[in-house]
């Protein structure tokens, strides 16, 4: 099951020598300067170079070595066009078991960035508070489909569009954190009228502000 190939500990070891910089977008590496990196055997790291690969993540050069993905355009927009596949999908499920207390939350936690973003709380901070809360309204959306394997992609997806921001060192500024709380709170206010097409209308809307800031950055 997709899952369970994503809990494959040497794929937990690369994602997180990425984001350490032991690994960096574009390296080439032999197998065994990748078992040295990941702390792995031989055997277990061929059978996690198959999820790499597979994933789009690693080119296997035959004596060259083991190319990392270096994340182009068209990584950027494969991955950003998964994800709304899966979200959109996902918020028509989600906008009929939607609680009350969930949207009242969010838009509260909305709230609270928006004062964090516009008032005297350090900028590093109110950026990792709406990060977070970004995370978790998206999460909560995929997590209605109850399908482990889906919400196991769209976490992946979710890491590689981390990788790019790190790869191209896409800057995040005050007016794109507020524009991002506007675009989940016009979704919230869709949800709290019982129009579950004008969520996934506004849900598409923020993608494609979320895609021009990725590019534009």
């Amino acid at each position: 099951m997709d899952a369970e190939r994503h809990d494959n500990e040497g794929y937990q070891r690369f994602r997180e020598a990425m984001q350490s910089g032991r690994l960096e977008a574009g390296m080439v590496v032999t197998q065994n300067e990748l078992c040295d990196l990941l702390g792995l055997s031989l055997s277990p790291l061929r059978e996690t170079l198959v999820l790499l690969e597979e994933f789009g993540l690693v080119e296997i050069k035959p004596r060259t070595g083991i190319r990392i993905v270096y994340p182009e355009v068209a990584f950027i927009r494969e991955n950003y066009q998964f994800r709304i596949m899966i979200e959109t999908y996902a918020l028509r499920a989600f906008g009929e078991t939607v609680t009350p207390e969930w949207l009242a939350s969010m838009r509260a936690r909305h709230d609270d960035c928006r004062a964090a973003l516009t008032g005297a709380v350090d900028f590093e901070q109110a950026q990792t508070q709406i990060i977070t809360l970004d995370r978790k309204m998206h999460r909560d959306i995929v997590e209605a489909l109850d399908n482990r394997a889906i919400l196991a992609t769209h976490t992946r997806i979710q890491e590689n569009l981390g990788m790019v921001r790190r790869v191209h060192r896409r800057a995040i500024f005050r007016n794109q954190l507020i524009d991002t709380i506007d675009e989940h709170m016009r979704v919230i206010a869709s949800l709290e009228q019982g129009d579950v097409p004008g969520a996934v209308a506004n849900l598409e809307a923020h993608f494609r502000g979320a895609t021009h800031r990725t590019f534009a950055a």
